[in-house]
């Protein structure tokens, strides 16, 4: 099933929800080449980019934390979050080919629940953080 943009997965920091909706995209894509049986378009093209762009992604996130007030335990866990994810792709990219095909199927859940999960609890967080932060400067 595929992942769809609404406005409860809005964090209200424009940079963060626009790369939320890039990264849906991505794994709609990937989705999609799976489903139509191109696994190996799925691992070799799809994976590297999703890979890249979400290591671009949890940089400009944990870019946010620095000075947040009391956000040293939300930094903590949020980074904690993001190395889980990393390492679970390096999990994947490191399969050999004949079992790739159910490790895609595992990965694509994997994805979406963490994704929608990440961002309607943690991100939300750090929005509501952000937000304590720039209506206190302002």
């Amino acid at each position: 099933m595929r992942l769809v943009w609404s406005s409860q997965l809005e964090t209200g920091i424009r940079q963060i929800d626009l790369q939320h909706q890039e990264l849906i995209d991505i794994i709609n894509e990937f989705e999609a080449a799976h489903l139509a049986g191109e696994d190996a378009r799925a691992m070799n093209e799809l994976l590297p980019r999703l890979a890249g762009y979400v290591i671009f992604h949890f940089a400009t996130e944990e870019s946010m934390l620095p000075g947040i007030p009391g956000g040293a335990e939300h930094k903590a866990m949020h980074t904690e979050q993001h190395k889980a994810f990393k390492e679970r792709f390096a999990k994947l990219k490191a399969m050999p080919g004949k079992d790739q095909r159910g490790e895609t199927s595992a990965m694509l859940e994997y994805l979406k629940q963490w994704l929608v999960n990440h961002i309607m609890k943690t991100d939300m967080q750090l929005a509501g953080l952000i937000m304590a932060r720039e209506a206190k400067a302002g």
